[in-house]
């Protein structure tokens, strides 16, 4: 059924990856831009397919980003038979990518509702990130016929520059600035379209470092992330129960990504690692509880993966995406 249940308790397994699947065309299928693997993403014809091979049986649900094309869904989705598939805002015509967003749920799981936003906060010209339609994907997850359903949403918020080298293009403050204006329409979203008695997980890679480094106030964006997330009673399931730094992108070798010995496409978290490790947290899963307090709902201590080993391979360090993939399991109780 995709959910176990036992002694009076139903788990779901959820998970959240940024799969690098950018490889953007004209048009909706239509020729693709130039640059190839030099400028986009490397390899994503043969990487498509397999970003569904490797999450289905892992997951019950999972939210994926930058699967941009529908060429792409499609590949997706095709690896994964009979899987209920939901997508973020969509391109139309020519001028701007999709979101990139997509749920996939297992055949023994239903998806009861979705919903959609796209964020008028989008930057300009200068953010590569201009030419998609970032926003924001709720699905309604049912787990048991007596129990409150899950309200998953996932998001891919704006990372800024990356394209033309204009004045501002890089201007850390006018991005984190975007950003902000993003999560208050996601807030406002998610308001919206929440309802009070179910869970709600939101999951997405928000371009906020947990910790950085060059700033002179190295959580300053994070502390707004977190404030602003607050306000619905989020709350970061990595710096409540992870073990170690959680860095999930900007890896640079195969031994920055240790495989754990219980699951090799699993990474080993190390409680010793710090901020200092290597990569960075960016990727995030935020968990609040049901509103009217009828049931609760654990969550697992959350876990990263790379899925490495296969051929092609997506990041410098041996993984199949240059993100990780994050999963933590969810019990009612």
């Amino acid at each position: 059924m995709g959910t176990e249940e036992n002694r009076g308790t139903t788990s779901i397994r959820v998970g959240f990856w940024n799969t690098w699947l950018l490889r953007p065309r004209f048009w909706v299928d239509g020729p693709r831009l130039p640059g190839g693997d030099n400028f986009f993403a490397p390899d994503v014809d043969d990487r498509a397919p397999l970003v569904a091979e490797a999450v289905r049986g892992q997951f019950d649900v999972i939210a994926l980003s930058e699967v941009f094309e529908r060429s792409e869904r499609w590949a997706v989705q095709a690896s994964w038979p009979r899987a209920t598939a939901a997508a973020g805002p969509v391109r139309r015509g020519m001028g701007r990518t999709g979101s990139g967003l997509l749920t996939l749920a297992d055949p023994g799981v239903d998806v009861v509702h979705t919903a959609r936003i796209a964020y008028r906060a989008k930057g300009d010209p200068r953010d590569s990130d201009f030419f998609s339609s970032k926003g924001a994907l709720l699905t309604r997850i049912r787990v048991h016929a007596d129990l409150p359903e899950l309200d998953l949403v996932s998001t891919h918020l704006l990372a800024g520059g990356d394209f033309f080298p204009l004045p501002g293009a890089d201007d850390v403050d006018r991005h984190h600035d975007l950003r902000m204006r993003q999560v208050d329409e996601l807030v406002a979203f998610v308001e919206e379209e929440r309802r009070p008695s179910n869970p709600l997980l939101l999951v997405g890679d928000m371009n906020v470092p947990a910790f950085d480094p060059k700033a002179a106030e190295p959580t300053a964006q994070y502390d707004d992330l977190a404030v602003r997330l607050e306000r619905i009673g989020l709350v970061d399931l990595w710096a409540a129960k992870g073990i170690g730094s959680g860095h999930s992108c900007s890896f640079t070798t195969a031994a920055d990504l240790p495989p754990d010995p219980d699951e090799p496409d699993r990474v080993l978290d190390d409680p010793d690692s710090g901020t200092d490790a290597p990569g960075e947290r960016i990727d995030y899963l935020w968990l609040a509880q049901p509103l009217d307090e009828k049931v609760t709902v654990d969550a697992a201590p959350p876990h990263r993966w790379a899925f490495p080993g296969r051929t092609p391979r997506g990041g410098p360090a041996g993984s199949l995406s240059d993100h990780l993939a994050l999963s933590t399991v969810l019990t009612y109780r």
